[in-house]
């Protein structure tokens, strides 16, 4: 059984990165960088779960690094995304989890832009389709997604490559959300409902430390276009400048960044966004929780 989303309010989207490559998480519950992957399929679904009970109302289940800058990502294919994912939407979907005493169904979303990705997992369970390339890797995405009549994230990206700066924006405000405007219209164009597209700036892909704080600080024009708007901050090297760390340092403790994360969730809720991509759900949920009480 799937769970209904609600939207009234700002929630959380738990981070589930089953790959071997991944900035932050990858290598956690996958022991191999070939295709013939090992993943704890036992571990992997008991943290999503997690995720759930520690407050997060979508857990996001992905199985390619899509952060192609960095040395030594590349794509993958969708049989080996299948592998890696499927399984896993299967048992949270399956299992729930427990709150109150009781089972409660779980939202899943899952990042991929393939469709052939996105239908076996849409037929395993999950509610949610996550593409960082709003639809224009697989032309087959949005017939898809009118089909389930489910909801879409369209992201904002720039393909970079390893070694090479982000490119230039004239205005970074209005060339991104000029640009989500028009996948959105897209969407609507190929049946997808309004109430189901979903979207995202794109922090921290093809974009510069200011870029991000630029976008971050104009969210509300986005918000104002009556889409439900998404942003994933969480742990991205832009966050350095309130944090005070080297730029190129190696994270082995999250701690400084997931707080800085909490802080501008909580921004960012204040200014209307509705869903928070995040790898901490518990310090996001305090956050989100807080500026609810200042609200009242």
């Amino acid at each position: 059984m799937s769970a209904k989303l609600n939207l009234t309010r700002p929630v959380i989207m738990g981070v589930l990165n089953v790959t071997p490559d991944s900035f932050s998480d990858g290598g956690r519950f996958i022991s191999s960088r070939t295709e013939n992957t090992d993943v704890d399929y036992s571990a992997t679904i008991q943290h999503a779960r997690e995720l759930a009970a520690d407050g997060a109302a979508i857990v996001d289940v992905g199985g390619e690094a899509t952060s192609f800058h960095r040395p030594g990502i590349v794509p993958v294919e969708p049989s080996v995304q299948i592998q890696r994912v499927v399984p896993v939407i299967a048992g949270v979907r399956r299992q729930g989890v427990m709150d109150n005493n009781s089972y409660r169904p779980v939202t899943i979303s899952v990042d991929t832009r393939s469709a052939k990705v996105a239908r076996a997992a849409l037929d395993a369970g999950a509610d949610i389709i996550n593409d960082v390339s709003a639809g224009t890797h697989d032309q087959e995405m949005f017939p898809l997604t009118a089909a389930h009549s489910c909801p879409i994230v369209l992201m904002h990206s720039r393909m970079e490559q390893p070694g090479q700066p982000p490119g230039v924006y004239q205005d970074v405000c209005a060339e991104v959300f000029g640009y989500l405007r028009h996948r959105a219209g897209a969407a609507e164009a190929a049946g997808i409902a309004r109430e189901n597209i979903f979207l995202d700036p794109g922090i921290g892909f093809g974009k510069t430390a200011a870029d991000n704080w630029k976008l971050l600080s104009g969210i509300t024009q986005l918000v104002r276009t009556g889409y439900s708007v998404l942003v994933g901050v969480s742990r991205k090297r832009f966050l350095t400048d309130l944090c005070g760390e080297a730029h190129e340092s190696q994270q082995s403790d999250w701690s400084t960044r997931d707080q800085a994360t909490a802080i501008v969730t909580a921004l960012l809720a204040s200014q209307g966004v509705l869903i928070h991509r995040v790898h901490n759900v518990k310090l996001a949920v305090q956050a989100l929780t807080a500026a609810e009480l200042l609200k009242t």
